[in-house]
């Protein structure tokens, strides 16, 4: 990973690399070995994440730890499952058991209201599927565009269109069917 970081000619853009691959190098390997069991292929994923991630630098805010830590994860977790789906495997594994909320601030809330429907939609959204949830993650929390998402998730622009309307619309089923249950 030194070389990578090495190769960045910006002084400022090298040491923010540094300092990211510092804070999540073991959680991003990891998250790749969750996903396939094996160092050398884990180790793969991780050079090939930790590429897309350089690609995306500049937007990256070392102090928020929460959105960086999931858009790491996201990452990695997405290029893992690219590699294992090149060996015809099928392994999956959660977001939520990489992500250490408590290393975060928690955001204040005046109104319980508010908090209230915070935690329903949070609920309702890690019930969809994965690859739902990354979706809007990327799209609603990190604010990317199509085409960021599309390079980031290796995925047709198109595809990305696809599959947000299909992650708001299970969003939508998911609530409804939460309301329903008295």
């Amino acid at each position: 990973m030194l070389a990578l970081i090495m190769m960045i000619d910006n002084e400022g853009d090298r040491c923010k690399a540094a300092e990211l691959y510092r804070r999540f190098g073991r959680m991003m390997l990891s998250v790749a070995r969750g996903i396939l069991g094996d160092t050398g292929l884990s180790e793969d994923a991780v050079s090939e994440a930790f590429i897309k991630i350089l690609e995306n630098l500049d937007k990256i805010d070392l102090n928020d730890c929460y959105k960086t830590r999931g858009f790491v994860v996201v990452i990695v977790r997405n290029t893992a499952f690219n590699i294992l789906k090149k060996q015809k495997r099928d392994k999956t594994v959660p977001i939520e058991d990489y992500i250490d909320y408590s290393e975060c601030a928690e955001p204040v809330f005046e109104d319980v209201t508010i908090r209230e429907a915070c935690a329903r939609i949070t609920d309702a959204v890690a019930g969809l599927h994965k690859s739902y949830a990354d979706i809007l993650y990327l799209k609603c929390e990190l604010e990317y565009s199509n085409g960021e998402v599309s390079k980031i998730l290796g995925i047709s622009p198109e595809n990305v269109r696809v599959r947000l309307g299909r992650a708001r619309q299970a969003l939508r089923n998911q609530l409804r069917k939460e309301e329903a249950i008295p």
